[in-house]
């Protein structure tokens, strides 16, 4: 038996666009193999909204998308499309505000509001709101996956809920954002001035246009509020976070003079007790000291000792692999199996 799930996707930047593709081109093997048949109804960007009951034709709205860089010909606000359109769950994929959230925020809380459930890779409305996001999605009945919020497509969450099904988790700490660690990696391997390692990640498409989030540790922060709530069974915000240090600042000398020594500098986001965001200096067999795009994370678990896990964590396919994994789980559970 195949159960349909009707999809709004708002937000339709790279990663929308990867996910589209991935449901247009594996939706027979969805249906086969996981009765699962998703109905993209709605498909909403800045500056235009695409609607239909019945789903829409993906491949005419990639193709509109490219062409225009519109998904549809006239503008309708989220919330009311969200609210008011017959749905399953909303997909939110607009970019993070760490300021206040916002659309996602409102987005979010329409969804939850409305009886949908959410999958999201905008990390800062939970970052804001953890506590009170769950707390509403709990009584309404609804799901929040968060997956693609940490990690991209590393399985960071998944992983962390893993090692804490026969021992408590002591701590966990991290290297979380994938752009400061290529600049990092940059500086050390090739001898590059920060500017320069930054203007390299931001042309591969690992930094944005102003990188701030990155290379200040606030995107650190963010993740490891996901983290520390999620595995930890905490109830924090982003305003919990101690920012002690970020990366612009890190001088090539510094990096050459830590080389010598046969250390590495990383940006490392813990907690235990207080999260912190902070640059380390580490050993080069430190699992920590990971090179490149990547991220690593380490879960001490108070038995088995350090569990960790590590790999690529930057980029619009890899970041729309959890989304789908989210949505697989929501969609298994809409119908029941």
């Amino acid at each position: 038996m195949t159960e349909e799930v009707r999809l709004i996707i708002v937000g339709f930047g790279v990663v929308a666009r990867s996910l589209a593709g991935s449901l247009e081109a594996r939706g027979d093997e969805f249906r086969r193999t996981r009765g699962v048949d998703f109905h993209l109804v709605a498909a909403v960007d800045s500056k235009s909204a695409a609607i239909d009951r019945n789903g829409l034709d993906v491949r005419e709205l990639l193709r509109r998308k490219e062409e225009t860089g519109r998904v549809g010909r006239r503008h309708l606000p989220a919330p009311e499309i969200i609210e008011d359109t017959e749905a399953d769950i909303l997909v939110e994929l607009t970019p993070a505000n760490p300021l206040d959230a916002e659309p996602g925020m409102t987005h979010l809380k329409s969804a939850i509001k409305a009886s949908k459930h959410v999958v999201t890779a905008n990390k800062m409305p939970l970052a804001h709101e953890y506590p009170s996001l769950m707390a509403s999605a709990e009584s309404r009945g609804v799901q929040v996956r968060y997956s693609a919020c940490v990690g991209a497509g590393l399985p960071i969450l998944d992983f962390g809920d893993a090692c804490a099904v026969s021992e408590p988790l002591l701590k966990v700490e991290g290297v979380l954002n994938a752009t400061s660690n290529f600049v990092l990696s940059r500086m050390e391997s090739d001898s590059s001035s920060f500017p320069e390692a930054l203007e390299e990640a931001k042309k591969l498409g690992y930094a944005e246009s102003n990188p701030w989030l990155d290379v200040d540790g606030v995107d650190s922060a963010a993740k490891i509020v996901i983290i520390a709530n999620h595995t930890l069974k905490k109830s924090l915000t982003l305003k919990d976070v101690a920012i002690v240090e970020g990366i612009r600042r890190i001088s090539p000398s510094r990096v050459k003079a830590l080389r010598e020594e046969g250390k590495k500098v990383r940006m490392v986001a813990s907690v235990e007790r207080r999260p912190e965001v902070r640059v380390l200096e580490l050993p080069r067999g430190d699992p920590l000291s990971i090179d490149g795009a990547c991220n690593v994370v380490k879960f001490h678990c108070k038995y088995s000792g350090e569990r960790v896990v590590s790999g690529p964590a930057a980029g619009g396919v890899t970041t729309s692999s959890a989304v789908m994994r989210d949505l697989l789980r929501v969609g298994a559970s809409i119908g029941g199996s």
